[in-house]
């Protein structure tokens, strides 16, 4: 860890300071051949007693938490890729597990209906250029959306793996310039 103790500036996105931070190593350093940078964006809301906002005291409030990771070499461009982490999700119905393959060891009968309880990482890659608040809130609408279905009725998910391949599917169909890196829920 790092805690680098420079004016920036304001920062517009977690993505762009570790940029600069990247910025900042290669271009200051000669023998600094590598720089890479991991920042997390901690959600806090501030706390409110009776309606109004406290002066001074806040509370983490997580509907996970986003962090992006920067690489870059002295001659190199930038590998930029973001995230998020410990979203939380449950569907309290609407979730089977059926149609699964079937062997000697297989002890788990097939049902319908179930609790799915999942906790969300997805990361992906994506061009410099991408405008990443755009990207971190499609990739957050489209999660939620395609875990739960319609506000009024839901939608039936015959298991996990087809739930996280529904929201791929929806992310990649509105953001086709993305790509995953590890994504697990």
């Amino acid at each position: 860890m790092c805690l680098i103790p420079l004016n920036f500036g304001k920062i517009e996105t977690i993505e762009q300071f570790a940029l600069d931070i990247c910025n900042y190593f290669i271009s200051s350093y000669c023998h600094v051949v590598y720089v890479k940078a991991y920042i997390q964006e901690a959600p806090w809301r501030r706390v409110e007693q009776n309606g109004v906002p406290h002066a001074h005291s806040f509370i983490f409030v997580p509907e996970g938490i986003r962090f992006c990771e920067v690489e870059q070499c002295q001659d190199g461009c930038p590998l930029i890729s973001s995230g998020i982490k410990d979203l939380k999700l449950k569907k309290a119905t609407q979730s089977g597990f059926e149609g699964f393959h079937r062997d000697k060891y297989t002890t788990l009968p097939e049902t319908t209906d179930r609790v799915l309880s999942a906790e969300l990482f997805c990361k992906w890659c994506y061009d410099l250029y991408f405008h990443t608040i755009f990207l971190r809130d499609i990739v957050h609408e489209s999660v939620l959306e395609a875990f739960s279905g319609p506000p009024d009725c839901g939608e039936y998910s015959p298991s996990y793996q087809k739930t996280v391949n529904d929201i791929q599917m929806l992310i990649l169909a509105r953001v086709p310039q993305v790509s995953f890196s590890p994504f697990n829920i």
